[in-house]
């Protein structure tokens, strides 16, 4: 089992209604062994053209923190509908 971290990112922003906010993945890995991580965009998972990482503080570092900007398109205080990323075939590799 893999638990997905996934961050927002307020950094002491202030947002107004209909303001896009930035919703990043991090690193992935198995519940029982916290030390074995993957980069979120390293597994068969939609991703964008290029890749966007945040900058991180020395303490996400140290963490092994590993963010990059998501697909998902979020606006603050506004309803999202579900909505498709993209649709993947996996291989039995995969």
């Amino acid at each position: 089992m893999f638990r997905p971290a996934c961050r927002w990112s307020i950094h002491e922003a202030l947002y107004k209604p209909g303001d896009p906010v930035t919703l990043y993945v991090n690193k992935v890995g198995p519940y029982h062994n916290p030390q074995e991580t993957y980069h979120y965009y390293t597994l068969p998972v939609c991703r964008p053209k290029e890749v966007h990482h945040k900058a991180l503080s020395l303490g996400e570092v140290l963490d092994g923190d590993r963010m990059a900007e998501s697909l998902y398109s979020i606006h603050f205080k506004e309803n999202a509908e579900r909505q498709t990323l993209c649709k993947l075939t996996l291989s039995e590799k995969e």
